[in-house]
């Protein structure tokens, strides 16, 4: 009984051991869990970012990158300019004027006189006289205005100054002999007088208004209307004296926008046109007629010229010469240079 008392104690204290055991392992295990809450609130670190090296280029020599092509402009053909001329001058509202006031066209000429002196006589190209075969030659400068006023019909006036002697070609003693000799003929100036409405070289006893009203607005029949007018001509020029005509027509710079625009349609129809840069907003067109004789195989050339205010299709200058290059007057020398410059007067000088 003794060894047996003896012996329940130790059997309470060994069947108490593995609770304390197991307890002891359940706060481990609870220390454990609450350890792994705790840290798992933390925000872990961000990662410092690390730049990886670029490597470097392998020395040569400096790149240069390759420009791009810019797209080529085509220039602008002369039939071109002169559809853009129409445009403009139909888009243009000519200045209305009131009671007494004009439409002041001041123009300059600029004429080449020349001397055979094989032939012993004087005139100007193109009548009666040849640029080609001319021993010398001379220009006249003249300035004057004409005053149109806002019905065309009423009473016109000009002003004509006094005439001023140029450039000599060729020969110069007979060229000045025969400059001083045409200044007598042309007469001193000439101030304020009424007129009828200009008229043209080409166009007979009918003045720019006849023109104007007479016309018909289709191009294309425009420039057979000129043809059966004008007639037959020689070799090669019949159309050049169309385009001479209607460029005569165009630079008095009066009526009617939708009648100058077809104008300038019926000039883009003809042939041997081209066309300069634009400088300061004007384009001078320039037409090149070849002409022939039947008679012989031998052809000269006739240009003339037509520069144009594009914004408004004014006329600003017009230029007529005859055999282009041949003889002793350099070939940059017009026959006839005319310049124009258009305002607007409240009254009469």
């Amino acid at each position: 009984m003794e060894i047996q008392n003896e012996r329940s104690p130790a059997r309470s204290r060994a069947a108490r051991r593995p609770w304390l055991i197991a307890a002891g392992a359940v706060g481990a295990a609870a220390a454990v869990t609450a350890g792994v809450l705790v840290v798992s609130n933390i925000t872990a670190p961000t990662p410092v970012p690390t730049v990886e090296a670029v490597p470097t280029r392998v020395p040569g020599p400096v790149l240069v990158p390759t420009p791009m092509p810019s797209p080529a402009v085509s220039p602008m053909t002369g039939p071109e300019a002169l559809l853009g001329a129409a445009n403009a001058t139909a888009g243009f509202t000519p200045p209305v004027l009131a009671p007494g006031q004009y439409l002041r066209r001041a123009w300059t000429s600029q004429t080449l006189g020349v001397f055979d002196a094989d032939l012993g006589d004087a005139g100007q190209p193109g009548y009666g006289a040849s640029r080609a075969e001319a021993s010398s030659g001379w220009v006249i400068s003249r300035s004057g205005a004409d005053y149109a006023p806002a019905n065309l019909r009423s009473q016109w006036y000009q002003d004509w100054g006094a005439p001023v002697a140029g450039g000599v070609y060729g020969d110069q003693v007979q060229g000045l002999a025969q400059q001083d000799e045409a200044l007598q003929s042309y007469g001193p100036a000439v101030g304020l007088f009424p007129s009828d409405a200009p008229r043209l070289p080409e166009g007979g006893a009918e003045d720019v208004l006849w023109f104007f009203e007479s016309l018909p607005r289709d191009p294309a029949t425009m420039i057979a209307w000129i043809h059966e007018y004008l007639g037959a001509d020689e070799q090669g020029w019949a159309d050049g004296k169309v385009g001479w005509l209607i460029i005569g027509l165009l630079s008095h710079n009066v009526g009617d926008p939708e009648m100058r625009a077809a104008m300038y349609r019926a000039l883009s129809l003809l042939p041997g046109s081209t066309v300069g840069a634009e400088q300061n907003g004007r384009r001078t067109v320039t037409f090149d007629s070849h002409l022939g004789s039947s008679e012989s195989t031998e052809t000269s050339l006739r240009r003339f010229t037509l520069t144009i205010d594009m914004a408004t299709g004014i006329v600003v200058e017009t230029t007529d010469t005859t055999s282009v290059g041949e003889g002793v007057i350099p070939g940059d020398v017009p026959d006839s240079r005319m310049t124009f410059e258009m305002s607007v007067v409240d009254t009469l000088p």
